[in-house]
């Protein structure tokens, strides 16, 4: 079976690729794929970060702790996955995105994903 080709990217992922891939360099196994198309950081098999689009809008899909899940759906532009039945995950609007503490959950995904 042939690897899906990517889908073009909004320019919201296309301005945040740059800045997420230079935040994973720094994390011990984590590889860059395409999941669906879309750009997708895994550790192991294991995705912890994928920048996609759910009804039209650009955003970051990342691994929760579920402790903190519904601190982080407080926060402004955060909002529950579509597709996840068992409620570890979040996206946030690319557009709504505090990149001053994104690296911090981007680590604690990578570290979810390691469980």
């Amino acid at each position: 079976m042939a690897a899906r080709a990517s889908r073009p990217l909004s320019s919201e992922i296309v301005e945040a690729l740059p800045r997420i891939r230079q935040l994973c360099r720094r994390f011990d196994g984590c590889t860059e794929t395409l999941s669906y198309g879309n750009p997708t950081f895994k550790r192991g098999k294991t995705s912890f970060l994928v920048l996609d689009r759910y009804k039209g809008q650009s955003c970051l899909w990342l691994l929760v702790d579920p402790v903190l899940r519904d601190e982080q759906l407080a926060v402004d532009g955060w909002f529950a996955s579509p597709y996840d039945p068992r409620r570890t995950a979040l996206c946030c609007d690319l557009n709504k995105l505090d990149w001053s503490s994104v690296e911090t959950l981007i680590e604690a995904s990578y570290n979810l994903a390691g469980h």
